[in-house]
Protein backbone atom coordinates (compact mmCIF):
# COMPACT_ATOMS: atom_id res chain seq x y z
CA UNK A 1 0.00 0.00 0.00
CA UNK A 2 1.40 3.61 -0.90
CA UNK A 3 2.14 6.04 2.04
CA UNK A 4 -0.02 8.63 2.85
CA UNK A 5 0.41 11.98 1.14
CA UNK A 6 -1.81 15.08 2.21
CA UNK A 7 -1.64 17.17 -0.78
CA UNK A 8 -2.08 20.28 0.86
CA UNK A 9 0.73 19.89 3.66
CA UNK A 10 2.74 23.25 2.22
CA UNK A 11 -0.77 25.06 3.16
CA UNK A 12 -1.07 23.98 6.33
CA UNK A 13 1.90 24.66 7.09
CA UNK A 14 2.14 28.19 5.94
CA UNK A 15 -1.26 28.43 8.09
CA UNK A 16 0.70 26.91 10.99
CA UNK A 17 3.18 29.43 10.35
CA UNK A 18 0.63 32.51 10.19
CA UNK A 19 -1.14 31.50 13.32
CA UNK A 20 2.55 31.51 15.44
CA UNK A 21 2.77 34.48 14.23
CA UNK A 22 -0.82 36.17 14.91
CA UNK A 23 -0.29 34.71 18.73
CA UNK A 24 3.31 36.17 18.59
CA UNK A 25 1.12 39.49 17.80
CA UNK A 26 -1.46 38.87 20.25
CA UNK A 27 1.02 38.43 23.30
CA UNK A 28 3.03 41.63 22.06
CA UNK A 29 -0.31 43.78 22.02
CA UNK A 30 -1.19 42.57 25.69
CA UNK A 31 2.15 43.15 27.06
CA UNK A 32 1.51 46.54 25.40
CA UNK A 33 -2.07 47.45 26.92
CA UNK A 34 -0.88 45.90 30.64
CA UNK A 35 2.44 48.45 30.03
CA UNK A 36 -0.58 51.08 29.30
CA UNK A 37 -2.26 50.55 31.86
CA UNK A 38 0.09 50.72 34.64
CA UNK A 39 0.98 53.94 33.65
CA UNK A 40 -2.45 55.22 33.55
CA UNK A 41 -3.03 53.83 37.04
CA UNK A 42 0.74 55.47 37.97
CA UNK A 43 -0.40 59.03 36.86
CA UNK A 44 -3.87 58.51 38.51
CA UNK A 45 -2.51 57.60 41.81
CA UNK A 46 0.23 60.72 41.47
CA UNK A 47 -3.23 62.98 40.48
CA UNK A 48 -4.94 61.60 43.89
CA UNK A 49 -1.66 62.07 46.24
CA UNK A 50 -1.38 65.77 44.58
CA UNK A 51 -5.12 66.22 46.04
CA UNK A 52 -4.99 64.60 49.21
CA UNK A 53 -1.81 66.43 49.86
CA UNK A 54 -3.18 69.31 49.91
CA UNK A 55 -5.05 69.68 53.28
CA UNK A 56 -1.92 69.87 55.14
CA UNK A 57 -3.16 74.07 55.44
CA UNK A 58 -2.23 77.14 53.90
CA UNK A 59 0.49 77.38 51.42
CA UNK A 60 2.59 79.89 49.69
CA UNK A 61 1.12 81.25 46.56
CA UNK A 62 4.09 80.45 44.50
CA UNK A 63 3.57 76.67 46.15
CA UNK A 64 0.04 76.88 45.16
CA UNK A 65 0.33 78.05 41.58
CA UNK A 66 3.23 75.28 41.19
CA UNK A 67 0.72 72.85 42.74
CA UNK A 68 -1.85 73.68 39.80
CA UNK A 69 0.25 73.82 37.29
CA UNK A 70 1.56 70.16 38.78
CA UNK A 71 -2.32 68.80 38.42
CA UNK A 72 -3.26 70.30 35.50
CA UNK A 73 0.08 68.46 34.26
CA UNK A 74 -1.05 65.52 35.56
CA UNK A 75 -4.61 65.76 33.97
CA UNK A 76 -3.69 66.38 30.57
CA UNK A 77 -0.89 63.28 30.92
CA UNK A 78 -3.96 61.22 32.57
CA UNK A 79 -6.07 61.87 29.47
CA UNK A 80 -4.05 61.51 27.10
CA UNK A 81 -2.66 57.90 28.80
CA UNK A 82 -6.42 56.65 28.85
CA UNK A 83 -6.81 57.39 25.11
CA UNK A 84 -3.16 55.58 24.78
CA UNK A 85 -5.00 52.34 26.77
CA UNK A 86 -8.11 52.70 24.37
CA UNK A 87 -6.07 52.19 21.26
CA UNK A 88 -3.79 49.72 22.75
CA UNK A 89 -7.15 47.67 24.22
CA UNK A 90 -8.63 48.05 20.00
CA UNK A 91 -5.15 46.78 18.66
CA UNK A 92 -5.59 44.22 21.12
CA UNK A 93 -8.91 42.96 20.16
CA UNK A 94 -7.86 43.31 17.13
CA UNK A 95 -4.82 41.02 17.12
CA UNK A 96 -6.99 38.26 19.23
CA UNK A 97 -10.00 38.39 16.39
CA UNK A 98 -6.68 37.86 14.13
CA UNK A 99 -5.29 34.78 16.42
CA UNK A 100 -8.57 33.58 16.60
CA UNK A 101 -9.31 33.31 12.49
CA UNK A 102 -5.41 32.05 12.00
CA UNK A 103 -6.14 29.09 14.25
CA UNK A 104 -9.69 28.76 12.69
CA UNK A 105 -7.99 28.13 8.94
CA UNK A 106 -5.42 26.10 10.74
CA UNK A 107 -8.22 23.83 12.21
CA UNK A 108 -9.74 23.42 9.03
CA UNK A 109 -7.06 22.04 7.13
CA UNK A 110 -5.83 19.49 10.62
CA UNK A 111 -9.43 18.07 10.48
CA UNK A 112 -9.33 17.71 6.66
CA UNK A 113 -6.15 15.88 6.97
CA UNK A 114 -7.24 14.05 9.50
CA UNK A 115 -10.08 13.03 7.74
CA UNK A 116 -7.84 11.56 4.58
CA UNK A 117 -5.37 10.02 7.08
CA UNK A 118 -8.58 7.75 8.28
CA UNK A 119 -10.01 7.31 4.92
CA UNK A 120 -6.58 6.29 3.56
CA UNK A 121 -5.84 3.96 6.89
CA UNK A 122 -9.72 2.75 5.93
CA UNK A 123 -8.70 2.08 2.35
CA UNK A 124 -5.48 0.28 3.50
CA UNK A 125 -7.55 -2.26 6.08
CA UNK A 126 -10.01 -3.11 3.35
CA UNK A 127 -6.92 -4.15 0.63
CA UNK A 128 -5.38 -5.83 3.19
CA UNK A 129 -8.53 -7.61 4.22
CA UNK A 130 -8.92 -8.34 0.46
CA UNK A 131 -5.70 -10.20 -0.30
CA UNK A 132 -5.79 -11.95 2.74
CA UNK A 133 -9.36 -13.50 1.60
CA UNK A 134 -7.49 -14.29 -1.65
CA UNK A 135 -5.02 -15.99 -0.38
CA UNK A 136 -7.34 -17.69 1.89
CA UNK A 137 -9.52 -18.43 -1.40
CA UNK A 138 -6.21 -20.09 -3.30
CA UNK A 139 -5.75 -22.11 -0.21
CA UNK A 140 -9.04 -23.72 0.22
CA UNK A 141 -8.84 -24.52 -3.85
CA UNK A 142 -6.06 -26.12 -4.00
CA UNK A 143 -6.14 -28.49 -0.84
CA UNK A 144 -9.63 -29.42 -2.31
CA UNK A 145 -8.47 -30.23 -5.82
Amino acid sequence: MRRFRFRLQPVLQFREQKEEQAVLAHSRAQREYMDRVEELNRTTSLLEESFAGCSVGPMRPENEFHLLLWREWLINDRNRRREEVARANEKLERCRMEAFEARRQRMILQRLKEKQLQAHILEANRAEQKETDEQGLRLFWCRRN
